[in-house]
């Protein structure tokens, strides 16, 4: 018991300084001002559907971060034969990341919906599904060495739990949906809201027991195999040869080039042998195509509650976000691994200077971001927007890549803190997006703070045909370019 609540404390203490506690403080404050804004017609089922889809799953991708955190620091290595064991292991961060995850969905419910008819529910929901997600994403992680190659595991993973939310949205039923798990984590959670049947109380609550049964002895399994014994020799001696090869023919290819020419040949190798970035790069354009082909049948189904079309231009102006996010989230985990690794000290004593690393890492986030961002507007559809408007805006959106991918290297101290600040990223991204859909101006301006609110707002004016849209890019240019210089200081200061 000792060496548990030892290792509680660790947990608490790593959670802490990492930043986790303090994303949830201020990502629970959003999420109730935005609950608050949104009328009483809509609030609940948009209570239900942010519960299930952040804090009850913060699990899945924190632990995700401290597992390869642990790994590199041998860590793992060290509990491996103390008294402490898997079972400890996993039963501190299943209970330290359940709090975690129970104490925002329970005050979003409370304080951002208003009132709670089943608290019973509700918490008892939250916590199943957490404790959950946080061991499936152990399970998820614990094959891999770098948060890449987890990520996209984690898509795949993410992809077929959530399709009950298509149920939720009332686009797609099928009592397949209730095969996994997202479905009794929206039962238990809206059965805090609403009055359910019984048999679905009782569906949900089984479910959720049983898969926290299989998905512990899962764990327990991955965690001897993965860790304790290091893989299946077979596979691991595989992937150690192969990367191991690899690393010697980079080596090989680029001792003898320029440092920003090595650095380029190495990023573009890892862009073709990560699925994960190959992902990123056909994302933004995947998802305009998705957003295109289900806006009408989503607008349907909504007409009786809501008119969906007036938020169109809104819709297609978040692809000007959306890009320049995921490439920049992409960027800064390089800047964050290179630093993890000791290239960014490295490159202090070489002529490339943390400087020149720095205007190519930026350089790269930039030049990726408009690439995606001009097709993905022109793919979205729904409204019309001249070529101009949209090259216009695709320009000064691709500025927020190098700012998303600085704030990583100025602002985390490593991959864990980026996951931590990811979160928070994601939020300045969204927030202007859901400004310029929904609140009136003059009062919207104030999402100008956010540099990501000028490409959307001016995108919306230009399809509009509104004159000032010219105005706005400018705006947002200037924005960026303050922001960048800013992040570009600290980047600098911290690098030597």
């Amino acid at each position: 018991m000792s060496a548990l609540r030892a290792m509680l404390a660790w947990d608490v203490r790593l959670q802490y300084r990492y930043g986790f506690y303090a994303v949830y403080a201020i990502l629970t404050v959003a999420f109730v001002v935005g609950l608050r804004a949104i009328g009483p017609p809509l609030r609940t089922d948009a209570a239900i559907l942010l519960i299930v889809t952040d804090p009850t799953v913060l699990g899945f991708y924190f632990i995700a971060s401290l597992v390869l955190f642990e790994k590199d620091d041998g860590v793992l290595d060290a509990l491996v034969t103390s008294p402490l064991g898997d079972r400890g292991y996993l039963l501190s961060k299943v209970l330290t990341l359940s709090l975690l995850a129970t104490a925002a969905a329970t005050t979003v419910a409370i304080v951002g919906h208003g009132s709670v008819s089943n608290p019973t529910a509700l918490l008892g929901g939250v916590a199943l599904s957490a404790s959950l997600f946080v061991l499936l994403g152990f399970v998820a992680v614990a094959r891999f060495d770098s948060v890449n190659e987890y990520f996209i595991s984690a898509v795949g993973w993410g992809t077929v739990a959530f399709l009950p939310l298509f149920g939720a949205v009332g686009l797609f039923e099928t009592r397949l949906f209730y095969l996994l798990p997202a479905q009794p984590t929206l039962l238990l959670v809206e059965g805090g809201f609403r009055s359910l049947p019984a048999w679905q109380f009782a569906y949900a609550l089984a479910y959720l027991l049983s898969a926290n049964v299989v998905a512990y002895q899962w764990a327990r399994r991955a965690f001897r195999r993965h860790i304790v014994r290091g893989g299946d020799p077979g596979v691991q001696l595989g992937r150690g040869e192969v990367r191991e090869r690899r690393m010697e023919r980079d080596r090989a290819a680029t001792d003898d080039r320029a440092p920003a020419v090595a650095l380029a040949l190495a990023d573009l190798r890892n862009w073709f042998r990560d699925p994960m970035l190959v992902v990123a790069a056909t994302g933004p354009f995947a998802l305009a195509i998705v957003i295109r082909a289900a806006a009408p049948t989503v607008a349907e189904l909504a007409a009786p509650t809501i008119a969906l079309e007036p938020y169109y231009p809104a819709i297609a102006g978040s692809l000007a976000v959306f890009g320049p996010s995921i490439y920049g989230f992409v960027v800064g985990m390089f800047v964050l691994e290179d630093r993890e690794q000791g290239v960014l000290a490295a490159y202090r004593v070489s002529p490339l200077s943390p400087r020149g690393y720095l205007l190519y890492r930026g350089a790269t986030a930039y030049v990726l971001s408009l690439a995606a961002t001009a097709p993905a507007l022109a793919a979205v559809g729904l409204v019309s927007a001249s070529p101009t408007v949209l090259v216009g805006t695709a320009a000064v959106a691709a500025l927020g890549g190098p700012a998303i991918a600085l704030a990583f290297g100025a602002i985390a101290s490593n991959t864990v803190e980026g996951v931590a600040l990811s979160k928070l990223l994601n939020l300045l991204v969204l927030a202007p997006v859901v400004a310029v859909a929904v609140v009136p101006t003059p009062l919207q301006f104030v999402a100008g703070a956010v540099p990501a609110y000028w490409p959307v707002k001016a995108f919306v004016a230009g399809a509009a045909g509104a004159s000032e849209w010219p105005l706005y890019l400018l705006v947002g240019a200037g924005s960026y370019l303050i922001v960048l210089a800013v992040l570009d200081r600290a980047f600098v200061r911290r690098a030597e």
